[in-house]
């Protein structure tokens, strides 16, 4: 590795190929108007460390009005990043710049919104620094940044786990082999040694299910997880402490679960948390009380509180769209202390209206709601179906034409691409702003559709096309399917996607 330039960041590897809802800032509204706060306009965003940039891409191909930079300092990754923006026809501005190098860039605007996924818990205080010191310069007043990272007390019965794993690593790897194949020698290390029943493990017994837990993940998302040089599990007063330094204010978690706190503490727990007087102290006892490994969080430059009215107003003009086909009854929505059951009138209502797959403002639903139904109560259950991926929030209609377009020719090359690879589980909406999940079989049948038209028969033909054309067959019960077999259950599977999937599709701008 050459630290010259990746200061003890894997760059052997590439990370993986994820979209994540947070870094779309389409989605920042909700939550902040839910706590009472002015959102920004944004027109310029930046994400710092975008990985392969799968994000970015989206977000700059279907934010018609959001001028989208970022940097990343893996060419790779940047060169990836920028293939995906080249093949949308989208203007976005994407290198390998560090930080400092990045901010110095004579045309760099200056941002209403900055993204960084991770990136804070991967680099070492002088990377912190540079950060901080971009937020500084960067972030217009009144701007949001989202930052999410690793905190503790979450980590502190898997972190000395990820110590075993990199000292293993550092001792008895072989550069040569690569990070991969020494993270999978560490570990088998770490089987044998804890089949021992060492002492740590008997006083700390959720060590072994955190190790059985880590043998089952993807391995490039574990070695740019746990095998940088630099990996630092923070407290949220240490993050908040720096982050003043560029006048940042916490202002709430954008990870949507976070927002219905009955599903994350005991009444009881509420109860005490609302005691505390001071914000920051309350986080930090609130870590503690659901055990907080990861925190995704928004921060304003500048707390601007909304008037009741105007808050009202705010969520009532945020508009909401079915994300993906309903079957009921609704997985129950899971937070760190309970459960809640995503049924009865009020979902009824929710679920019926959006049933036309038309993105609908959040006013029109409380005229739908059962009588006696709160706006809370509304806005409540509207949070816990986007937590489950049930409805999504939109962005303006016009906005969304706007950008169908280069969202459409940037899902022609994440479709062709799906023809060869499963990596690239996504595709584009223009009505979200953001990525929607998509199968790579529904992949291919939309671009069978893009492409040729025709019906179920000449999609699932194509699929059967592409996969002999990569010497891949469909597999039932540990076994290839006979041809007239396999012919036969890609129809099934083109036959449903038309009828439930597609129609979300066309609401989602994507179809």
């Amino acid at each position: 590795m050459n630290e010259d330039w990746s200061a003890g960041y894997v760059v052997e590897m590439g990370y993986t190929y994820g979209v994540y809802p947070e870094l779309n800032p389409v989605r920042s509204a909700f939550p902040l108007a839910l706590k009472g706060l002015r959102a920004p306009k944004i027109e310029t965003a930046c994400e710092l460390g975008f990985g392969q940039g799968c994000s970015a891409a989206v977000h700059a191909a279907t934010q018609a009005d959001i001028e989208w930079w970022g940097c990343d300092f893996a060419p790779a990754h940047a060169l990836f990043a920028r293939d995906l923006v080249s093949a949308s026809g989208a203007k976005a501005h994407f290198f390998d710049d560090a930080f400092d190098e990045f901010a110095a860039r004579p045309d760099l605007p200056d941002f209403d919104f900055v993204a960084l996924h991770g990136v804070w818990s991967w680099v070492n205080d002088a990377a912190r620094d540079k950060i901080v010191a971009f937020l500084r310069r960067r972030l217009k007043p009144g701007g949001l940044a989202y930052i999410s990272y690793n905190t503790q007390p979450g980590w502190a019965v898997a972190g000395p786990l990820r110590h075993l794993m990199k000292r293993h690593a550092e001792t008895l790897g072989a550069p040569g082999l690569g990070p991969a194949v020494n993270l999978d020698a560490a570990l088998s290390t770490m089987q044998r040694f804890f089949a021992e029943d060492p002492l740590y493990s008997r006083l700390n017994t959720n060590v072994i299910d955190r190790l059985e837990a880590l043998l089952k993940q993807d391995r490039a998302y574990m070695v740019h997880e746990y095998m940088n040089r630099d990996w630092h599990p923070m407290w949220f007063a240490d993050v908040e402490a720096r982050l003043s330094a560029a006048k940042l204010s916490f202002a709430t978690s954008a990870f949507m679960p976070e927002q219905v706190e009955a599903l994350n503490v005991a009444p009881g727990m509420a109860a005490f948390l609302s005691t505390l007087p001071d914000p920051s102290l309350r986080e930090t006892f609130r870590d503690f009380a659901v055990n907080a490994q990861f925190r995704r969080d928004y921060w304003l430059r500048g707390l601007s509180p909304l008037a009741p009215a105007d808050q009202r107003r705010a969520l009532r003009d945020q508009r909401v769209v079915l994300a993906k086909p309903v079957a009921l009854p609704l997985d129950k929505a899971r937070g760190s202390f309970a459960e809640v059951a995503l049924e009865g009138p009020l979902y009824d209502a929710i679920l019926e209206t959006l049933g036309d797959a038309q993105p609908r403002p959040i006013g029109e639903l409380e005229a739908v709601a059962p009588e006696g139904t709160s706006f809370l109560q509304l806005t409540t259950a509207l949070a816990l179906l986007i937590s489950q991926g049930v409805v999504a929030l939109a962005q303006g209609a016009e906005t969304a034409a706007r950008g169908a377009g280069t969202a459409r020719a940037l899902n022609l090359e994440l479709a062709r691409r799906a023809a060869e690879a499963t990596d690239l589980s996504f595709l584009a909406s223009p009505v979200t702003g953001g990525a929607i999940p998509a199968q790579r079989f529904h992949q291919l049948f939309w671009l069978a559709r893009e492409r040729s038209g025709g019906g179920p028969a000449d999609w699932a033909a194509f699929a059967a096309q592409t996969l002999a054309a990569q010497g891949q067959a469909l597999v039932a019960g540990g076994g290839a399917l006979a041809p007239d077999a396999a012919k036969a259950a890609l129809e099934a599977q083109a036959i449903a996607f038309a009828d439930t999937v597609l129609p979300v599709w066309r609401g989602l701008g994507v179809a």
